[in-house]
């Protein structure tokens, strides 16, 4: 398949990349800067933009199968924090923007990474835990809120996935996904899972139109 990554040079989206690359897709990688994508593949491709700026947006989208969304506003390192995004929607406003090209160029399946605490998955926090993260982190979640509505009611065949605390594991293929699963502020599951049940995603039915929770 033809696959594009936006967040493509972010901690789960550099995983998108190479994972993607293993399975034999074809992957466009969406990036505001090249230089941070540090990998060359006969199969990859690198577009150079930014999802705040819908005109960017064409050539990333035109000719996919399938958009993977690991959009993010946090800084990967210490080295990085000078990118960081304070307070701006770039997870709603670039999905909208994202879904917008896409209905203009026939491109139907979305799989996009959110996260616990948004939507359904904050009652099913244990001891709370939703409303916590909520509080603490008040203008992500708005936003990843926001996100979700966007993907929600933008006509084309979506799935949403809710991780819990992210780790740098490896790929352990050992998950649990579902409308209903319960997590704590203790709960974790590796990017690398969650690349790898991204990528399952696109081709599984079953997940269009659900919004899951994934944890180890």
């Amino acid at each position: 398949m033809n696959v594009v990554v936006f967040g493509a040079t972010g901690a789960t989206g550099l995983l998108l990349v190479e994972q993607a690359l293993q399975r034999g897709h074809t992957v466009t990688a969406f990036v505001r800067d090249a230089a941070r994508l540090r990998r060359t593949h006969a199969a990859l491709r690198t577009v150079v933009g930014d999802v705040m700026e819908p005109s960017t947006l064409n050539s990333g989208i035109q000719g996919q199968d399938v958009v993977l969304c690991a959009l993010g506003t946090m800084p990967q390192s210490r080295s990085d924090r000078a990118r960081r995004q304070r307070r701006a929607p770039v997870c709603s406003i670039g999905t909208a923007n994202i879904v917008q090209v896409m209905l203009s160029q026939g491109v139907r399946r979305i799989v996009v990474e959110s996260s616990v605490s948004v939507g359904e998955s904050r009652r099913t926090g244990r001891f709370g835990a939703g409303m916590l993260i909520r509080l603490l982190m008040a203008p992500v979640m708005d936003d990843k809120e926001r996100q979700e509505e966007v993907v929600r009611q933008c006509g084309l065949d979506w799935t949403i996935l809710r991780p819990v605390r992210l780790s740098n594991g490896v790929r352990t293929g050992c998950v649990k996904l579902g409308e209903e699963i319960e997590w704590g502020l203790g709960s974790s599951v590796s990017r690398a899972d969650v690349a790898s049940v991204m990528l399952d995603a696109i081709a599984d039915p079953r997940t269009i139109g659900r919004a899951m929770t994934l944890r180890s």
